[in-house]
């Protein structure tokens, strides 16, 4: 009788707790339990009491319904939010869907998710009506999730649909859980339990599984300190400087919180708002991601750059998550806060009560340059036709969905992604022939790693940086250098590219263009001028992209080619693709210009006068704007070059002149300029970028430069200024050690 009483009494703690309990993997209702039922079971009292005692002692480990993210004295004061956007948008927008859904069906399994989280929300914001809510977020996982079809066998729609949407569902039981009667907590639980019990916790899509069934554990008392498998692999999709590695589209759809998979990003704010793991909102790389995420990642139309596994028809509607980014980083809900400047809010537990504060004042993202990850550089956002282009190169880990594409291009502009891939989900649309990038011999990357981004110059109206292949071509030498030149009142925009080469006699030298064409290129001058219509999944219609050859290849192949695997989609169009073919010099150098000028179809393109040298390429670009620009491409650095009255001693050289006047300068590996208003030597290579009176200096090594102005002004060095400085013959004799430096005269 004693045993039965301790059993009496431990049922009696039960309805305070508020929790379940399990025993031998069997669910008991303790309030309708009898002394038969126990004999059934086949177990005495006292061991029946024994493993109660111990599931009880897990369970009173957590508190009490709601506590996944929210608790139910939390509830008034997101009521008072719903007065103030853009919390009341949300609350109006969830209530017109929960209401809607009383007289229509919900079906599938992003349905559920969507109108799951509104119901819950109602729920919260409108307590005369809770109970009717509640009776529905029952009805819905008793009637609707009991039947969706989670199953291995099915692959990806079977696992991480279905998933996704559970996540939603425990939380939504989790806030209604205190008006529902025990009877139905047991059953809409049971459901649950069985349903996502189907899905391994390991397998394809891991942090889709990590996070529902972390969830769900979270909610049952059985995890209480932090998921390092979790956590693990949500920092192995980040390089250190913030970029995913797993390619832009699965960067937006993981870790930055896309609605088809919100689990696998919705888990940690789960885990910090309870309290269980606190490593994700405070962590600098994911402060970075986000901050790349919303402003590099996407050109100024607000498209994804199409980089690694992805599709030009895939677009970005996922934002469910995207509201709590200021959870993360200030700087990262600005640019959030621009991304989603026109978006209609979302009704949503999810968008609704995981934002600490709301999105700030929006901020246009400027370029960004990242040493691990790429250069991600754009005209000003606040014109949604400007060029964002990305020059592509990781250096410390890469993923399943990242392709061959070390050096590699992604191009926007006009409102249209210009350039495309091979599309996504296996090969061949990883090689390195279907991406905007270089091989030798035709032959793949060996590596989808490179060296990074080893140099870059942001300053007004201009852009460069330089990127290094490293291991993916390991018998040769790749520099890719990308210049973007904004638009002016006196110029267009275009971008230059310089790949830089160096491979074994007999080697052939091929570089790769995808223009988003699938009609045909217009050859506007054989091996050297080309020109495509913007016609594969175009944005917006009448879009062009001219590409000149500034440096001649020995021939240039057309052809069309997979956007997409074809036994995944076969109706997929094929697209357009370039591939000029070099040889290199006696020394298997080569340097190789590119022109790429996004225009209208209506427009006449460039005016561009070649003068081709034994000795150098130069290219003059008239601007019907009224500047004047000359690109030239040095074949033996270690000579001088006259041209134009300018002499010049180096590798690149980029000069642009305004009604006669020098506008900006441009040199890569140069050791000499004269012929202008501000002329420079110095005892070893450097880059250069000079402006009036601004200078941008790259020193590979510590050297010492020799500046001459016509006019005489104080020069300041990273913003110190050089007393008396040494002069010999009327050259300013300044120390350079090796890094960036800027430089100006006062």
């Amino acid at each position: 009788m004693s045993e039965w009483l301790l059993l009496l009494s431990i049922v009696d703690i039960r309805p305070r707790l508020g929790k379940k309990i399990n025993v031998v993997a069997i669910k008991i209702n303790m309030s309708k339990i009898s002394l038969n039922a126990i004999k059934v079971l086949g177990l005495n009292v006292l061991t029946l009491s024994l493993l109660l005692l111990h599931s009880l002692s897990v369970f009173s480990q957590q508190v009490s319904h709601p506590f996944l993210i929210v608790k139910a004295d939390q509830f008034e004061q997101h009521r008072q939010k719903a007065f103030y956007e853009p919390w009341k948008s949300m609350a109006e927008d969830a209530l017109e869907i929960t209401e809607k859904g009383f007289s229509e069906p919900i079906m599938g399994a992003y349905e559920l998710q969507d109108y799951m989280g509104a119901v819950a929300m109602s729920y919260i914001l409108y307590p005369e009506d809770k109970d009717r809510y509640a009776q529905k977020v029952k009805d819905l996982i008793l009637n609707n999730y009991s039947k969706l079809e989670l199953t291995e066998k099915r692959d990806w729609g079977g696992v991480v649909p279905p998933m996704s949407s559970f996540f939603v569902a425990i939380l939504a039981l989790d806030i209604v859980y205190n008006d529902l009667t025990k009877e139905e907590i047991l059953a809409c639980e049971n459901v649950i339990e069985s349903q996502i019990s189907k899905i391994n916790r390991k397998g394809s899509w891991t942090d889709v599984r990590l996070g529902t069934h972390g969830v769900w554990d979270i909610y049952k008392g059985d995890r209480t300190g932090p998921d390092d498998a979790y956590y693990n692999g949500i920092m192995h999709q980040i390089t250190t400087d913030g970029v995913s590695p797993v390619t832009i589209h699965y960067a937006w759809e993981r870790v930055g919180g896309g609605d088809s998979r919100i689990s696998k990003a919705g888990y940690m704010d789960v885990l910090e708002f309870t309290g269980i793991d606190k490593r994700y909102y405070s962590n600098e790389k994911l402060k970075k991601f986000h901050r790349w995420l919303f402003s590099a990642s996407v050109n100024n139309s607000k498209e994804m750059a199409i980089i690694g596994d992805m599709l030009p028809s895939q677009g970005l509607k996922n934002d469910l998550l995207h509201a709590r980014v200021g959870n993360f980083d200030e700087q990262a809900a600005a640019y959030t806060a621009w991304f989603h400047e026109e978006d209609k809010k979302r009704g949503h537990i999810i968008s609704y009560l995981l934002p600490h504060s709301k999105l700030p004042y929006p901020q246009y993202p400027k370029s960004s340059v990242y040493e691990d990850g790429g250069a991600f550089l754009r005209e000003s956002a606040k014109n949604p036709e400007g060029i964002h282009t990305v020059l592509y190169n990781i250096k410390c880990q890469d993923e399943w969905h990242t392709h061959q594409e070390t050096n590699g291009l992604a191009l926007s502009g006009m409102g249209n992604r210009l350039l495309v891939n091979g599309g996504r989900l296996g090969e061949p649309t990883r090689a390195a022939a279907l991406n905007n990038t270089l091989t030798i011999d035709g032959k793949d990357h060996d590596s989808r790693l490179g060296n990074g981004i080893v140099e870059y110059i942001s300053r007004e109206d201009f852009d460069y940086a330089m990127g290094d292949a490293g291991p993916a071509l390991p018998s040769a030498f790749h520099n890719r250098s990308m210049i973007l030149l904004h638009k002016t009142p006196h110029s267009k925009a275009f971008v230059l590219l310089l790949d830089e080469v160096e491979v074994k006699q007999g080697q052939k030298i091929i570089s790769y263009l995808h223009p988003a064409n699938e009609s045909h290129i217009d050859t506007l001058l054989v091996n050297e001028s080309y020109r495509a219509a913007i016609d594969h999944f175009p944005t917006v219609a009448g879009t062009a992209l001219d590409i000149h050859y500034l440096t001649k290849p020995e021939r240039i192949n057309q052809s069309l080619v997979a956007s997409a695997i074809p036994s995944r989609y076969p109706n997929h169009p094929k697209h357009s693709r370039l591939e000029a073919i070099y040889s290199p010099d006696k020394s298997g150098k080569n340097s190789i210009v590119t022109l790429l000028n996004p225009m209208t179809e209506a427009d006449k393109g460039m005016q561009l006068q070649p003068s081709l040298q034994e000795n150098y390429d130069a290219h003059i670009i008239r601007h019907k704007e009224g500047a004047e620009d000359l690109v030239l491409s040095s074949h033996t650095p270690d000579r001088t070059i006259s041209f134009n009255g300018l002499v010049f001693k180096g590798d690149f050289f980029i000069h642009r002149a305004i009604a006669g006047d020098t506008g900006f300068i441009f040199v890569k590996n140069a050791t000499a300029l004269r012929g202008c208003e501000l002329e420079f030597k110095a005892e070893h290579k450097l880059t250069l970028w000079m402006k009036h009176r601004f200078i941008s200096v790259l020193a590979k090594e510590n050297t010492v430069l020799y500046l001459k102005s016509k006019t005489s002004r104080s020069l300041y060095i990273d913003d110190k200024i050089i007393e008396n400085p040494e002069t010999e013959d009327e050259w300013m004799k300044i120390p350079l050690p090796k890094g960036t430096h800027k430089l100006y005269f006062k």
